[in-house]
């Protein structure tokens, strides 16, 4: 197999006009637009390829090349692992109103050789190799007979064109021989050779500029060694996505049987996650400025239960009990007492008068008034039920100045 750094050299003609040339130049175009007998391709199996631009299938054309995503690669491995003919495709690109090839699959799926120089970077890896029998654009109203049907998950079958299926789907028997005769007795000019200088143009840029990229470099290959590990499930895009999740969730604690509890960055130096049993806490709770400890019912319990561990329970007394309440009751009873209310006589008023208007509304401290205040008390059952509790307190108004 191929390392993951060796990278086809590349090549390119000055025009493709000589269609000779192009089948010396080029391994892969060896035996492109020659008559191919298809007499035994009764158990063949045949796909229909549909990408994004011309770039691909240009790079595919040249060095013989091909891969699409995880799964649509892993159904061609499959195809191509259990085949009792050749495997063919049928080569299209989005927007071009036309069939630009076919060819044939002639290896299994490598996983560890990769191809850098495609369209979009770092988004597709490892290869098929393929050999190319014709190339040539052949316009859709040639297909336009050859229908199939077509299911896909939560949607309901729709009788379709071949050129309107999607990427990689595998066609009948009989549709893939009727396309394939097609491709064989039509006759043409029109191929995507014409548009190949301008192609290995942008192909000598993107290889000019990726290979003296460090980044590009490092992000190809941390990619490729994930996806050699997972060749039929890797998705960049949810690699990226999962990778700028972890980042934003900052660091996280990673308990037993796979669970991870992720914490927010300012709390994680003072909250470690209770242990109960085979579960842990569902929420941790943020810090509170209570003695350093924080409002979580399971924590609090602790504390309680560390704290009246060595009291020993005293036994009741109903006498003493009388006796403590009555005790209670007189202590409140001459708290109220020593609180008279103070009123303001008249002479206190005439001074009050004589004081200049920028000291009025400053008041002395023996001035002190009386304010009724209310706390109310709610039942933890009925939250309608509210008493109202007066507190008796002297309370300074507010000064002035």
């Amino acid at each position: 197999m191929q390392a993951t750094s060796e990278q086809p050299q590349y090549t390119s003609l000055e025009n493709y006009d000589n269609i000779e040339q192009i089948r010396s130049k080029f391994p892969a175009l060896a035996n492109i637009n020659i008559d191919h007998k298809f007499d035994n391709i009764k158990d063949s199996r045949f796909f229909i390829i549909r990408t994004q631009g011309e770039d691909n299938v240009h790079r595919a054309m040249k060095y013989g090349i091909w891969t699409s995503s995880s799964r649509k690669n892993e159904r061609l491995d499959e195809a191509f692992k259990n085949k009792k003919e050749d495997v063919y495709l049928f080569f299209t690109e989005i927007n071009s109103m036309c069939f630009s090839g076919m060819a044939k699959l002639t290896s299994q799926f490598n996983a560890k050789s990769h191809f850098k120089y495609w369209l979009i970077e770092n988004k597709w890896f490892g290869t098929f190799q393929i050999q190319w029998l014709y190339v040539k654009d052949l316009p859709f109203k040639l297909f336009d007979e050859i229908k199939q049907i077509q299911k896909l998950e939560g949607s309901e079958e729709t009788l379709k064109s071949v050129y309107d299926l999607i990427d990689c789907t595998e066609l009948t028997t009989e549709n893939g021989i009727k396309m394939a005769q097609i491709f064989q007795l039509e006759k043409t000019n029109k191929s995507l050779f014409e548009e190949f200088p301008q192609l290995d143009k942008l192909e000598y840029e993107s290889r000019q500029e990726r290979t003296n990229n460090i980044r590009f470099e490092k992000k190809f290959q941390e990619l490729s060694a994930v996806f050699e590990t997972i060749p039929f499930s890797f998705s960049v895009a949810s690699y990226e996505r999962k990778k700028t999740n972890r980042k934003a969730q900052g660091s996280y604690y990673q308990s037993q049987y796979n669970q991870q509890y992720y914490y927010q960055q300012p709390y994680q130096q003072y909250y470690q996650q209770p242990f109960v049993g085979y579960q842990f806490q569902q929420t941790p709770q943020y810090w509170q400025f209570n003695n350093g400890f924080y409002q979580n019912q399971y924590q609090q319990n602790q504390y309680n239960n560390k704290q009246s561990f060595n009291k020993q329970q005293q036994p009741y007394d109903k006498n003493q009990y009388q006796q403590n309440n009555y005790q209670n009751q007189q202590q409140q009873q001459n708290v109220n007492t020593q609180q008279p209310q103070q009123n303001l006589t008249q002479e206190e008023n005439q001074d009050l008068q004589s004081v200049p208007l920028e000291q009025r509304f400053q008041v002395n401290s023996q001035q002190l008034q009386k304010r009724g205040k209310f706390d109310k008390n709610r039942n933890k059952n009925n939250k309608d039920n509210v008493q109202y509790v007066e507190k008796h307190q002297t309370e300074a108004p507010v000064q002035k100045y």
